[in-house]
Protein backbone atom coordinates (compact mmCIF):
# COMPACT_ATOMS: atom_id res chain seq x y z
CA UNK A 1 0.00 0.00 0.00
CA UNK A 2 1.73 3.40 -0.84
CA UNK A 3 2.62 4.93 1.72
CA UNK A 4 1.24 8.72 2.68
CA UNK A 5 -2.05 10.24 2.52
CA UNK A 6 -3.11 6.99 1.01
CA UNK A 7 -2.14 5.10 3.69
CA UNK A 8 -5.68 5.10 5.33
CA UNK A 9 -6.80 3.50 1.70
CA UNK A 10 -8.14 -0.36 1.89
CA UNK A 11 -7.75 -0.43 -1.54
CA UNK A 12 -5.72 1.64 -3.95
CA UNK A 13 -5.82 0.82 -7.90
CA UNK A 14 -3.90 3.21 -10.24
CA UNK A 15 -4.33 3.10 -13.86
CA UNK A 16 -5.37 -0.78 -14.27
CA UNK A 17 -5.38 -2.95 -17.24
CA UNK A 18 -6.72 -6.29 -16.51
CA UNK A 19 -7.57 -9.25 -18.48
CA UNK A 20 -8.69 -12.64 -18.11
CA UNK A 21 -5.38 -14.30 -19.84
CA UNK A 22 -2.28 -12.33 -21.24
CA UNK A 23 -3.02 -13.35 -24.82
CA UNK A 24 -7.00 -12.14 -24.36
CA UNK A 25 -8.65 -8.78 -24.74
CA UNK A 26 -8.54 -6.63 -21.78
CA UNK A 27 -11.86 -6.85 -19.79
CA UNK A 28 -10.99 -3.89 -17.54
CA UNK A 29 -9.10 -0.58 -18.83
CA UNK A 30 -8.04 2.56 -17.16
CA UNK A 31 -9.26 1.47 -13.95
CA UNK A 32 -8.06 4.23 -10.72
CA UNK A 33 -9.90 3.96 -7.76
CA UNK A 34 -9.14 4.90 -3.77
CA UNK A 35 -11.17 2.92 -1.42
CA UNK A 36 -10.82 4.43 2.11
CA UNK A 37 -11.09 2.19 4.91
CA UNK A 38 -13.85 1.14 6.95
CA UNK A 39 -16.04 2.70 3.79
CA UNK A 40 -19.39 1.16 1.93
CA UNK A 41 -18.81 1.51 -1.48
CA UNK A 42 -21.51 0.08 -4.11
CA UNK A 43 -20.51 -1.25 -7.61
CA UNK A 44 -23.15 -0.45 -10.41
CA UNK A 45 -23.30 -0.54 -13.88
CA UNK A 46 -25.40 -2.95 -16.62
CA UNK A 47 -24.94 -6.52 -17.11
CA UNK A 48 -21.57 -7.09 -18.70
CA UNK A 49 -20.19 -3.65 -17.24
CA UNK A 50 -17.22 -5.21 -15.57
CA UNK A 51 -18.26 -5.28 -12.05
CA UNK A 52 -17.91 -8.96 -10.87
CA UNK A 53 -13.87 -8.61 -13.12
CA UNK A 54 -13.56 -5.91 -10.64
CA UNK A 55 -13.83 -7.42 -7.64
CA UNK A 56 -11.41 -10.48 -9.07
CA UNK A 57 -8.97 -7.31 -9.88
CA UNK A 58 -8.90 -6.77 -5.86
CA UNK A 59 -8.41 -10.25 -5.73
CA UNK A 60 -5.63 -10.95 -8.12
CA UNK A 61 -7.68 -13.25 -10.03
CA UNK A 62 -7.31 -11.91 -12.96
CA UNK A 63 -4.16 -11.02 -15.36
CA UNK A 64 -2.69 -7.48 -14.73
CA UNK A 65 -1.26 -6.42 -17.71
CA UNK A 66 -0.27 -2.83 -16.74
CA UNK A 67 -0.53 -0.44 -13.29
CA UNK A 68 -0.54 -0.91 -9.48
CA UNK A 69 -2.99 -3.11 -7.23
CA UNK A 70 -3.14 -2.39 -3.69
CA UNK A 71 -5.62 -3.91 -0.84
CA UNK A 72 -4.83 -3.83 2.65
CA UNK A 73 -5.55 -6.59 5.19
CA UNK A 74 -7.06 -9.67 5.00
CA UNK A 75 -9.99 -10.18 2.71
CA UNK A 76 -13.31 -11.99 2.65
CA UNK A 77 -14.68 -12.42 -0.33
CA UNK A 78 -19.11 -13.54 -0.70
CA UNK A 79 -19.08 -14.52 -4.59
CA UNK A 80 -22.50 -14.38 -6.76
CA UNK A 81 -22.94 -18.31 -7.22
CA UNK A 82 -22.82 -19.51 -2.94
CA UNK A 83 -20.96 -22.68 -2.34
CA UNK A 84 -20.99 -25.16 0.14
CA UNK A 85 -18.49 -27.82 1.50
CA UNK A 86 -19.86 -31.19 2.86
CA UNK A 87 -20.31 -30.89 6.40
CA UNK A 88 -22.31 -29.50 9.06
CA UNK A 89 -24.06 -26.06 8.56
CA UNK A 90 -21.67 -25.10 11.98
CA UNK A 91 -18.59 -25.96 10.00
CA UNK A 92 -20.15 -24.26 7.09
CA UNK A 93 -19.78 -20.82 8.38
CA UNK A 94 -16.71 -21.75 11.08
CA UNK A 95 -14.83 -22.83 8.36
CA UNK A 96 -11.97 -23.91 10.25
CA UNK A 97 -12.19 -21.06 12.76
CA UNK A 98 -12.37 -21.50 16.54
CA UNK A 99 -16.09 -21.48 17.43
CA UNK A 100 -16.89 -18.70 19.38
CA UNK A 101 -20.63 -19.10 20.88
CA UNK A 102 -21.35 -15.11 20.81
CA UNK A 103 -19.79 -14.18 18.14
CA UNK A 104 -21.01 -17.29 16.13
CA UNK A 105 -25.04 -16.68 17.56
CA UNK A 106 -24.76 -12.96 16.37
CA UNK A 107 -23.96 -13.63 12.75
CA UNK A 108 -26.69 -16.22 13.09
CA UNK A 109 -29.18 -13.65 13.88
CA UNK A 110 -27.62 -10.59 12.25
CA UNK A 111 -27.97 -13.01 8.38
CA UNK A 112 -31.31 -14.32 9.29
CA UNK A 113 -30.84 -17.59 9.83
CA UNK A 114 -32.22 -18.38 13.24
CA UNK A 115 -35.85 -19.53 11.58
CA UNK A 116 -33.85 -21.90 9.19
CA UNK A 117 -32.15 -23.69 12.33
CA UNK A 118 -35.01 -24.52 14.11
CA UNK A 119 -36.60 -25.93 10.67
CA UNK A 120 -33.71 -27.75 9.84
CA UNK A 121 -33.89 -31.75 11.36
CA UNK A 122 -30.40 -31.25 13.45
CA UNK A 123 -30.35 -27.52 13.55
CA UNK A 124 -26.74 -26.39 12.95
CA UNK A 125 -25.34 -29.69 13.28
CA UNK A 126 -27.65 -30.48 9.84
CA UNK A 127 -25.11 -32.33 7.24
CA UNK A 128 -25.51 -29.79 3.98
CA UNK A 129 -23.17 -29.98 0.95
CA UNK A 130 -23.66 -32.49 -1.91
CA UNK A 131 -24.34 -35.26 0.02
CA UNK A 132 -26.77 -33.56 2.69
CA UNK A 133 -30.09 -31.96 3.24
CA UNK A 134 -30.70 -29.49 -0.19
CA UNK A 135 -31.27 -25.69 0.68
CA UNK A 136 -32.44 -23.11 -1.30
CA UNK A 137 -30.51 -20.63 -2.73
CA UNK A 138 -31.66 -17.79 -0.61
CA UNK A 139 -30.43 -19.68 2.07
CA UNK A 140 -27.28 -20.81 1.03
CA UNK A 141 -26.57 -17.44 0.10
CA UNK A 142 -27.17 -16.06 3.48
CA UNK A 143 -24.70 -19.17 4.57
CA UNK A 144 -22.09 -18.08 2.31
CA UNK A 145 -22.57 -14.61 4.10
CA UNK A 146 -22.36 -15.94 7.49
CA UNK A 147 -19.34 -17.89 6.89
CA UNK A 148 -17.51 -14.00 5.68
CA UNK A 149 -18.61 -12.11 8.42
CA UNK A 150 -17.53 -14.87 11.08
CA UNK A 151 -14.05 -15.16 9.75
CA UNK A 152 -13.64 -11.32 10.91
CA UNK A 153 -12.45 -10.14 7.56
CA UNK A 154 -10.46 -6.54 6.86
CA UNK A 155 -12.14 -5.73 3.47
CA UNK A 156 -15.53 -7.46 2.12
CA UNK A 157 -16.11 -8.13 -1.20
CA UNK A 158 -19.49 -8.59 -1.92
CA UNK A 159 -20.51 -9.58 -5.01
CA UNK A 160 -24.65 -9.07 -5.54
CA UNK A 161 -25.05 -11.89 -2.47
CA UNK A 162 -28.59 -9.92 -2.04
CA UNK A 163 -30.05 -10.72 -5.46
CA UNK A 164 -30.45 -14.10 -4.20
CA UNK A 165 -32.76 -13.69 -1.35
CA UNK A 166 -36.27 -11.87 -1.05
CA UNK A 167 -36.89 -8.41 -0.95
CA UNK A 168 -37.61 -7.95 3.16
CA UNK A 169 -34.65 -10.88 3.80
CA UNK A 170 -32.60 -8.89 1.37
CA UNK A 171 -33.31 -5.44 3.48
CA UNK A 172 -32.94 -7.12 6.71
CA UNK A 173 -29.12 -8.62 5.71
CA UNK A 174 -28.61 -4.90 4.53
CA UNK A 175 -29.26 -3.11 7.49
CA UNK A 176 -28.30 -6.07 10.04
CA UNK A 177 -24.77 -6.90 8.54
CA UNK A 178 -23.67 -4.42 5.13
CA UNK A 179 -25.05 -1.44 5.85
CA UNK A 180 -24.24 1.63 7.75
CA UNK A 181 -25.32 0.53 11.12
CA UNK A 182 -24.83 -3.17 10.52
CA UNK A 183 -22.16 -5.97 11.91
CA UNK A 184 -19.85 -4.78 9.12
CA UNK A 185 -20.24 -1.47 9.39
CA UNK A 186 -16.47 -1.17 10.83
CA UNK A 187 -15.22 -2.98 7.60
CA UNK A 188 -14.47 -2.27 4.22
CA UNK A 189 -17.09 -3.37 1.81
CA UNK A 190 -17.17 -3.35 -1.92
CA UNK A 191 -20.77 -4.10 -2.64
CA UNK A 192 -22.14 -5.39 -6.39
CA UNK A 193 -25.43 -4.46 -6.10
CA UNK A 194 -28.79 -4.08 -8.97
CA UNK A 195 -30.68 -2.66 -5.85
CA UNK A 196 -30.78 1.03 -6.24
CA UNK A 197 -32.82 1.32 -2.98
CA UNK A 198 -29.68 0.76 -0.50
CA UNK A 199 -27.53 3.14 -2.73
CA UNK A 200 -28.17 6.28 -0.95
CA UNK A 201 -27.09 4.98 2.08
CA UNK A 202 -23.54 4.18 0.63
CA UNK A 203 -20.40 6.72 1.15
CA UNK A 204 -19.48 5.68 -2.66
CA UNK A 205 -20.83 4.58 -6.00
CA UNK A 206 -18.54 3.34 -8.43
CA UNK A 207 -20.65 3.09 -11.98
CA UNK A 208 -19.02 1.20 -14.63
CA UNK A 209 -19.49 1.01 -18.71
CA UNK A 210 -17.98 -1.37 -21.08
CA UNK A 211 -14.93 -2.43 -18.81
CA UNK A 212 -14.36 1.57 -17.15
CA UNK A 213 -15.52 3.86 -14.46
CA UNK A 214 -17.69 5.97 -15.90
CA UNK A 215 -18.37 7.92 -12.83
CA UNK A 216 -17.72 7.81 -9.21
CA UNK A 217 -19.24 9.49 -5.98
CA UNK A 218 -22.08 9.75 -3.64
CA UNK A 219 -25.77 8.71 -4.45
CA UNK A 220 -26.53 12.63 -4.73
CA UNK A 221 -23.38 14.00 -6.04
CA UNK A 222 -24.10 11.53 -8.91
CA UNK A 223 -27.69 12.17 -9.80
CA UNK A 224 -27.13 15.89 -10.14
CA UNK A 225 -24.65 15.25 -12.67
CA UNK A 226 -27.66 13.93 -14.58
CA UNK A 227 -25.10 10.95 -16.23
CA UNK A 228 -24.26 7.59 -16.59
CA UNK A 229 -25.80 6.89 -12.93
CA UNK A 230 -28.87 8.72 -13.66
CA UNK A 231 -29.50 7.11 -16.41
CA UNK A 232 -28.62 3.59 -14.36
CA UNK A 233 -31.09 4.73 -12.02
CA UNK A 234 -34.09 5.47 -14.17
CA UNK A 235 -33.53 2.12 -16.46
CA UNK A 236 -33.96 -0.12 -13.37
CA UNK A 237 -36.34 1.65 -11.70
CA UNK A 238 -38.51 1.25 -14.78
CA UNK A 239 -37.96 -2.42 -14.95
CA UNK A 240 -38.58 -2.75 -11.51
CA UNK A 241 -42.16 -1.13 -11.65
CA UNK A 242 -42.79 -3.71 -15.14
CA UNK A 243 -41.75 -6.73 -12.83
CA UNK A 244 -44.35 -5.33 -10.06
CA UNK A 245 -47.01 -5.14 -12.33
CA UNK A 246 -46.10 -8.26 -14.17
CA UNK A 247 -45.67 -11.72 -12.21
CA UNK A 248 -46.64 -10.09 -9.19
CA UNK A 249 -49.61 -8.84 -10.18
CA UNK A 250 -50.88 -12.30 -11.27
CA UNK A 251 -51.43 -12.92 -7.71
CA UNK A 252 -52.32 -9.32 -6.42
CA UNK A 253 -55.40 -9.61 -8.24
CA UNK A 254 -57.12 -12.28 -5.86
CA UNK A 255 -56.98 -9.04 -3.18
CA UNK A 256 -58.50 -6.12 -5.77
CA UNK A 257 -61.34 -8.03 -7.45
CA UNK A 258 -64.99 -8.19 -6.61
CA UNK A 259 -67.12 -11.18 -6.44
CA UNK A 260 -70.69 -12.38 -5.40
CA UNK A 261 -70.01 -14.44 -2.28
CA UNK A 262 -73.71 -16.20 -1.45
CA UNK A 263 -73.63 -17.24 2.50
CA UNK A 264 -76.10 -19.66 3.36
CA UNK A 265 -77.29 -20.08 7.21
CA UNK A 266 -79.37 -22.89 8.06
CA UNK A 267 -81.24 -22.21 11.50
CA UNK A 268 -83.68 -24.43 12.99
CA UNK A 269 -86.79 -23.54 11.25
CA UNK A 270 -85.94 -22.11 8.27
CA UNK A 271 -83.00 -21.46 5.15
CA UNK A 272 -81.87 -17.95 4.41
CA UNK A 273 -79.95 -17.21 1.30
CA UNK A 274 -78.03 -13.72 1.27
CA UNK A 275 -75.46 -12.52 -1.33
CA UNK A 276 -73.38 -9.92 -0.61
CA UNK A 277 -70.66 -8.44 -2.52
CA UNK A 278 -66.95 -8.38 -1.32
CA UNK A 279 -63.63 -7.32 -2.08
CA UNK A 280 -61.01 -10.08 -2.00
CA UNK A 281 -59.26 -8.30 1.31
CA UNK A 282 -62.83 -8.13 2.84
CA UNK A 283 -63.10 -11.98 1.97
CA UNK A 284 -59.65 -12.56 3.48
CA UNK A 285 -60.27 -11.15 6.76
CA UNK A 286 -63.70 -12.48 6.83
CA UNK A 287 -62.52 -16.22 6.40
CA UNK A 288 -59.97 -15.99 9.09
CA UNK A 289 -62.45 -14.55 11.29
CA UNK A 290 -62.53 -17.18 14.22
CA UNK A 291 -66.11 -15.88 15.35
CA UNK A 292 -67.92 -16.73 12.40
CA UNK A 293 -70.59 -18.89 14.25
CA UNK A 294 -70.11 -21.95 12.16
CA UNK A 295 -71.35 -20.41 8.93
CA UNK A 296 -69.97 -22.06 5.56
CA UNK A 297 -69.29 -19.44 2.67
CA UNK A 298 -69.67 -20.69 -0.70
CA UNK A 299 -67.98 -18.53 -3.41
CA UNK A 300 -69.53 -18.36 -6.77
CA UNK A 301 -67.25 -15.86 -9.23
CA UNK A 302 -69.06 -14.35 -12.07
CA UNK A 303 -68.91 -14.33 -15.61
CA UNK A 304 -67.68 -10.45 -15.35
CA UNK A 305 -65.37 -11.28 -12.89
CA UNK A 306 -63.69 -14.07 -15.12
CA UNK A 307 -63.44 -11.68 -17.69
CA UNK A 308 -62.10 -9.10 -15.65
CA UNK A 309 -58.98 -11.47 -14.17
CA UNK A 310 -58.96 -12.56 -17.90
CA UNK A 311 -57.49 -9.51 -18.72
CA UNK A 312 -55.41 -8.61 -15.71
CA UNK A 313 -53.30 -11.90 -16.57
CA UNK A 314 -53.25 -10.67 -20.53
CA UNK A 315 -51.51 -7.44 -19.03
CA UNK A 316 -49.80 -8.36 -16.94
CA UNK A 317 -47.89 -10.72 -19.07
CA UNK A 318 -47.73 -8.43 -21.70
CA UNK A 319 -45.53 -6.03 -19.65
CA UNK A 320 -43.22 -8.74 -19.02
CA UNK A 321 -42.58 -10.13 -22.42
Amino acid sequence: MPTGSNSELAIHVKNGLFSWDKDELPVLENISLDIPAGSLVAVVGPVGSGKSSLLSAFLGETEKLEGLVAVKGAVAYVPQQAWMQNATLRDNITFGKPFNSRVYQKVIDSCALKTDLEILPGGDMTEIGERGINLSGGQKQRINLARAVYFNADVYLLDDPLSAVDAHVGKHLFEKVIGPKGTLHKKTRVLVTHNISFLPQVDKIIVLKDGTVSEEGSYSELMAREGEFADYVITYTAKQQQQEQGPSGVYRFHFSYKFQQTTTTTTTATTTTTTTTRTGEDVNNYNNNSNRNNKTPTSAITKETIAYCTCWLISAYSLTN
